[in-house]
């Protein structure tokens, strides 16, 4: 019987890992968030709140679970490092530090990515940053990252005159800052295997993650795959390393058509990113990353071409809006419609519908853009009439 240690922060409704995963046949233990919904029979459940595990420092039952484990299954982004430092701890196979380091920290992303053909924007160690920083024009757009965090958190986007003034109190190990790169953000996603690209759906983001992590509104829209949309994945992951399991690819295209490399994260996408992609090609994007980190990549569909783009859109928790009408104005447009009247507060900015009050799918013959600009608009200006008359 093979024993796996799942770590989970999403809903796992959502992922549904029995439909992957045998409980019968295997010994499957649960460790993290979200465990108190319905949970797959025969399986072992420890709720934990993962951000605060060290894995140096397991609990007693944890480290036990993890110690006689087969597999360690981690898919969350905040949770591959963790993974990883308790994998090389047990011995436990699959992926170590060192191959996670090239798709989460993002200073050493943006050195590994040197070796592919893809451009990307300037960037610099802080350190190295405040060395250079007075040959830059003062007014020069800049963005400071964390190198650690995900979800758009901590990002700061401005002038050179505003970032200098900032960054005298931050630990030079943790930020890095780059060019700012105006233009079109794209996200590509799909799966790898063996290095080999096996599905790929392009999106063009409505709004952005970063606006999304200040309180608007996200979403994205299906379009036809660009040119050099698949050399772009296959590149990029070759020199992150990456070679089985899912992508969310993020791109940035300027205004002359160019495509920079922004992001890589190997995993798959948040949101409704998944749902959409399942409508698009029949393929469930959770499945297919998990038969690949399980090595049954035999099992993975090929899938199949629909004519319709789909698209999402999620409101972050706390916005202020009135979507009490939206689904029968809307209701052509609309695939799903999620209203969540008591969205649980995140710790960190979050794509997960349990802290969303409103989010949705959408259909649309070529694009989604114009629907969800309209939905968006729609469900905020009745809140802000209302407000108004209060």
């Amino acid at each position: 019987m093979t024993r796996i240690v799942i770590l989970n922060r999403a809903d796992p409704r959502r992922i549904r890992y029995d439909q992957v995963i045998d409980h019968q046949r295997h010994d499957v233990t649960y460790i993290g968030q979200f465990l108190n919904q319905k949970s797959p029979a025969n399986a072992t459940i420890f709720p934990a709140r993962l951000a605060d595990l060290d894995a140096d420092a397991l609990p007693a039952h944890i480290e036990e679970a993890c110690a006689n484990c087969d597999y360690l299954v981690a898919r969350g982004e905040r949770d591959l490092l963790l993974a990883a430092r308790i994998r090389e701890r047990f011995n436990i196979p699959g992926d170590s530090v060192a191959r996670v380091l090239p798709i989460r920290d993002k200073l050493t992303m943006r050195m590994a990515a040197h070796q592919s053909s893809l451009k990307q924007p300037a960037f610099w160690a802080l350190a190295k940053y405040k060395r250079i920083s007075a040959s830059l024009p003062p007014d020069q757009k800049l963005v400071l990252k964390p190198r650690l965090d995900a979800a758009s958190n901590g990002i700061w986007i401005g002038p050179r005159a505003g970032l200098d003034a900032r960054i005298e109190s931050l630990d030079e190990r943790d930020w890095l800052v780059e060019e700012f790169v105006p233009g079109d953000i794209f996200h590509l996603d799909g799966l790898l295997s063996g290095g080999e690209l096996t599905l790929l759906q392009a999106s063009k983001y409505v709004n952005t993650c970063f606006s999304f992590a200040s309180g608007s509104a996200l979403g994205s829209t299906q379009v036809d795959n660009p040119e050099w949309a698949s050399l772009a994945v296959t590149d990029i992951a070759r020199a992150l390393g990456y070679r089985d399991g899912g992508f969310h690819l993020e791109m940035i295209v300027d205004r002359d058509g160019q495509p920079f490399f922004l992001e890589f994260a190997g995993r798959i996408g948040g949101a409704y990113i998944a749902e959409a992609f399942e409508l698009k090609t029949g393929v469930n994007l959770h499945h297919g990353d998990l038969h690949c980190i399980l090595g049954d990549v035999a099992k993975v569909d090929n899938g199949r071409g629909r004519a319709d783009m789909f698209g999402w859109f999620l409101f972050p928790y706390g916005a202020e809006i009135d979507y009490g009408s939206v689904g029968q104005v809307f209701r052509h447009e609309f695939v799903q419609c999620h209203i969540n009247a008591s969205p649980a507060k995140p710790d960190v900015p979050s794509y997960s519908e349990i802290h969303s009050p409103f989010g949705g799918i959408v259909r649309g013959l070529e694009s989604c853009e114009g629907a969800i600009d309209s939905i968006v608009r729609y469900v905020t200006t009745k809140s802000n009439s209302l407000a108004n008359i209060s």
